[in-house]
């Protein structure tokens, strides 16, 4: 009898919700994938990167819609942190970029854009390329993206100036949000930029052990977290994991079907009015970053909620437990791991954690998982829309 987070197969497939819990479990085994991918493409890569003089003088814009734009506002601070080489990072939405082009693309700079897509269908995808080959003098593009099928690889056929690094196949989500596509597309952009990829292969597989086991031993604990009665979920953290709150508060929101309300934040923008939506009704998640400097911030504001003692509930997710962190929390999801980089596990751990409990709390709301939306107000790729030509100036 096979089962995912105790629950049997086919009872999933009855409830419509098969493909999300699997999409989220098989993410380890999906990451061992990529990193074969980047091993597979390393020639080919720095082929690219030679032919258009790839330096510190470009710019790199990491853009994409929805759960795709995350990834880059994840990218963003890790690489102007990780990467040896002095490049300016930039993450834009395409849902930014679309109707005000000239806010973002102005500008004689070389330019690299890294496009990111579980699909490569939504409506942006295709036309910020066609506006950005238009405004800009000199750019070039990367698509990653999850569907050999779909627009963007199609578009990169036979571009000498386009780079396509199709992810896992797997990774083409057929749950309606994005988990397994989401992971990888983060893996792959932090592999485009890092250097020293052997090193980082090594690290990344210790940290697909630690995700693996998380999942395993967790998922009871967070699901009696989800099964509680929240009617707001406030997801909280900061530098690389403040794109991840993002993404893990819009989980909750898709799989919920909007029948309870989760923002995100950062650690210390919270305070800053947003701190107003806490009731009794509340559940809080600080995603501890394991930055030394920056973890000071996460446990003064946990000390400083758990006085006020208007949440019902207070949880920090994090990779290792101090008694600061004890005393203000009402529940303390750790993994416990010293012996690794702890910031960027911290990133892959938190995911899996996020992602389970909004699989959880959809299970809990008794919706269709893999279709929260059965009668189609919110689909899992963007309806078409018109798209204007744009003209320049």
């Amino acid at each position: 009898m096979n089962m995912i987070f105790g629950i049997e197969e086919e009872v999933l497939k009855k409830d419509n919700s098969f493909n999300t819990a699997k999409e989220i479990v098989q993410q380890p085994r999906l990451w061992m994938e990529t990193l074969e991918i980047f091993k597979e493409n390393k020639e080919k890569l720095e082929k690219f990167f030679s032919e258009i003089g790839f330096d510190d003088s470009f710019k790199v814009i990491f853009t994409g819609a929805g759960t795709s734009e995350y990834v880059g506002n994840i990218l963003e601070p890790m690489l102007r942190k990780k990467c040896s080489l002095d490049f300016e990072f930039k993450s834009i939405g395409t849902t930014d970029i679309l109707n005000n082009p000239l806010n973002f693309l102005k500008g004689s700079k070389k330019t690299l854009i890294v496009s990111f897509a579980r699909s490569g269908d939504s409506p942006e995808s295709s036309a910020v390329i066609d506006i950005a080959n238009d405004i800009l003098d000199e750019v070039y593009h990367i698509f990653i993206t999850c569907n050999k099928d779909g627009a963007l690889a199609k578009m990169a056929t036979g571009n000498k100036n386009i780079f396509l690094m199709l992810m896992p196949e797997e990774s083409n989500d057929k749950g309606f949000a994005m988990t397994s596509s989401f992971s990888c597309m983060i893996l792959a952009g932090m592999l485009l930029f890092i250097p020293d990829r052997e090193e980082k292969h090594n690290e990344m597989k210790k940290i697909i052990e630690i995700v693996s086991n998380e999942m395993e031993t967790k998922y009871r604990e967070i699901k009696k977290l989800a099964e509680k009665d929240h009617k707001r979920i406030v997801i909280l953290g900061s530098g690389i994991l403040s794109g991840l709150s993002q993404e893990l508060a819009l989980k909750v929101m898709e799989l919920s079907a909007g029948k309870v309300v989760a923002v995100s934040n950062t650690t210390l923008g919270f305070r800053h009015g947003p701190k107003a939506i806490v009731n009794e009704e509340t559940i809080i998640f600080n995603l501890i970053n394991e930055e030394e400097y920056a973890k000071k911030y996460d446990e003064d504001l946990l000390e400083e909620m758990y006085y006020d003692r208007r949440a019902d509930r207070i949880v920090a997710y994090c990779m290792e437990e101090n008694k600061k962190i004890i005393s203000n929390t009402d529940k303390l999801i750790c993994a416990g791991e010293e012996k690794i980089d702890k910031e960027l596990a911290g990133l892959f751990v938190y995911l899996a954690y996020g992602q389970m409990y909004a699989f959880f709390k959809s299970q809990y709301l008794g919706n269709t998982t893999d279709n929260p939306f059965p009668t189609g107000e919110v689909n899992r790729v963007v309806k078409k829309f018109k798209v204007y030509k744009f003209e320049k100036e």
